[in-house]
């Protein structure tokens, strides 16, 4: 249905039950798919294998500098937004790579950490948008 959006993953218990699933603004929808663009590989959807990022390629690729991996996701995430987000107009993705130490006590384990920013504006509503997350490269992991 138009104008209803449902929070995921989706709570099949709570069908099953025949309770209502948990609805969410379409602001909350668009930063879902988002997310599921950034984090799919392409092809792991069988249904539409254009659907996911680029960014799996360069998963184990950590010789590759700063500057080639923000220009890289930043192009990826460009074009598939485009691709599989219709609504939204995208207006501008920033990306920021920086090394975290992920290791507990005593030991360090360095990742490379990619924060993207996307934003854009929401055609439904005409409304300003900003979906900011992170995850970790090397492999990937969030």
């Amino acid at each position: 249905m138009k104008g209803i959006y449902y929070k995921i993953p989706i709570d099949f218990g709570a069908l099953v039950e025949k309770k209502d699933t948990e609805k969410i603004s379409i602001d909350n929808s668009i930063a879902q798919q988002i997310f599921l663009i950034a984090t799919t590989s392409l092809g792991e959807c069988k249904f539409d294998e254009s659907f996911g990022s680029e960014i799996w390629e360069m998963d184990f690729d950590l010789l590759k500098s700063d500057n080639i991996l923000k220009e890289f996701i930043g192009n990826s995430l460009k074009k598939a937004i485009t691709m599989h987000e219709k609504r939204l107009e995208l207006r501008d993705v920033e990306i920021y790579i920086d090394d975290h130490n992920i290791g507990g006590l005593g030991k360090k384990r360095m990742k490379k950490r990619v924060n993207i920013a996307v934003k854009g504006l929401v055609l439904e509503t005409n409304r300003p948008f900003l979906f900011q997350n992170s995850f970790f490269v090397g492999p990937l992991s969030y």
